[in-house]
């Protein structure tokens, strides 16, 4: 549901909306060739950035018109109810399919080997997850956790552009650059241990994303529009395995 806003805040986020508007339909960040375009969302941070908010993301998906959005939600859990969908994913990926109920709506997530094809069971991210037990041994270690310090200090960085840009900001700001930075990051300061595998579902997951949104755009109409909504970690390496300017 859409938050009652105050006049300025609503004038500030159509101002932001319509500068971006002629950028979304004429530069290089959507490809013409492919009418494919890829935005990065901020997840829980929509709550808090009152300039990139959950109602500023819908009215620029709006103004594009896309005929399918593809979203960071497992194909086999698109038809689940919405309290399954909210214990497993943002709300900006659920939510799409009640903003735009006339468009098709397409997932291409992946979370791993162990529940593919499979129902997320309930208790699943706190017991059961492999990621989470292999992020939170991590945490523990402090050994390695000091070593990655530098890489967290990249993750800061992106934190104060995150909480206060608006979309338009946050395709022109270093964000992505950080976020390949800190990935690296971890690769290098990892390599050879035990939670390297931490970086290396990282990178499994991004390969089979990519692998998915590949299917995706192969199999739409010709000229159809598609846009791709992807968290902002994930919206680097995307962007690169798909080849979109």
């Amino acid at each position: 549901m859409v938050q009652e806003m105050d006049k300025a805040t609503i004038f500030n986020m159509m101002k932001n909306i319509l500068f971006f508007i002629p950028i979304l339909l004429c530069s290089g960040m959507a490809s013409a060739q492919q009418n494919v375009l890829l935005l990065p969302t901020i997840h829980k941070l929509h709550t808090e950035n009152e300039r990139y908010n959950y109602d500023s993301l819908r009215t620029i998906i709006a103004a594009y018109q896309p005929a399918t959005i593809a979203v960071e939600i497992r194909k086999e859990d698109l038809g689940c109810d919405t309290e399954y969908l909210k214990r497993n994913y943002p709300r900006e990926m659920w939510m799409m399919s009640y903003w735009f109920p006339n468009v098709k709506i397409a997932g291409f997530d992946w979370l791993g080997k162990d529940i593919e094809g499979k129902r997320i069971p309930d208790n699943y991210w706190r017991e059961q997850s492999e990621i989470k037990k292999w992020e939170r041994a991590l945490e523990a270690d402090t050994k390695w956790s000091h070593l990655i310090t530098p890489c967290n200090n990249l993750t800061q960085q992106r934190m104060r552009v995150l909480k206060t840009c608006t979309l338009n900001e946050l395709l022109n700001s270093n964000d992505a650059a950080l976020t390949t930075s800190y990935y690296s990051c971890l690769n290098r300061k990892l390599s050879g241990s035990v939670h390297h595998r931490v970086v290396e579902f990282y990178n499994a997951r991004n390969e089979r994303m990519i692998a998915n949104l590949k299917g995706i755009i192969k199999e739409r109409r010709e000229k159809e529009k598609l846009l791709i909504l992807t968290g902002d970690d994930h919206y680097p390496a995307l962007k690169q395995g798909l080849q979109l300017k």
